[in-house]
């Protein structure tokens, strides 16, 4: 049994029989526009036959010269693409690496200061804890946070505005 399509192909090139066409035509359920695509393929037939052949080629040996021109050009930039100074070995990638590695150093030499903050000296000069608040929020926005540092006592407190009071009283757990 043929599918859809090969019975429309064959309806539009006329090449069924009386019965298996009255049978499609029932079969379609837009004839309309099935006509006009068989009279739209009729005549793109007609005009291919028509005008479907190319012009005869006058100067081959040029056509033919071009083409091998073009052929060989693309071949000599092929060819030219793998050498030259981007191309990698081992040694080139260590000593690449190596500068790499002393400029990241020296960068990072000159960047970065050496003498650390008072509170990170304070730290590293034996006292056993140390801390730094950098930030500090709520998710409530009724109450606002503020740090405050001394440094004399070496202390940071955080005041919370907008809290409800608590009772001396009420017991912490």
């Amino acid at each position: 049994m043929k599918t859809f399509e090969e019975k429309y192909t064959a309806w539009i090139d006329q090449r069924l029989s009386e019965a298996e066409r009255v049978a499609f035509e029932k079969e379609l359920e837009d004839f309309q526009a099935a006509e006009s695509d068989r009279a739209v393929a009729h005549r793109l037939g007609e005009l291919l036959r028509a005008h479907g052949r190319p012009p005869p080629l006058t100067n081959g040996e040029f056509f033919n010269h071009q083409i091998a021109y073009r052929i060989r050009s693309t071949e000599a930039r092929a060819s030219s693409a793998p050498g030259g100074w981007w191309r990698w070995s081992i040694p080139r990638l260590v000593t690449a690496g190596a500068i790499a590695l002393v400029t990241a150093f020296v960068l990072f030499k000159t960047l970065i200061p050496p003498v650390a903050s008072p509170r990170v000296a304070h730290a590293a000069a034996g006292e056993p804890y140390f801390a730094e608040v950098v930030d500090a929020w709520t998710d409530d926005p009724s109450i606002s946070v503020t740090t405050v540092y001394t440094p004399e006592d070496n202390v940071t407190v955080l005041w919370l505005d907008g809290l409800d009071y608590l009772p001396a009283s009420y017991a912490l757990e």
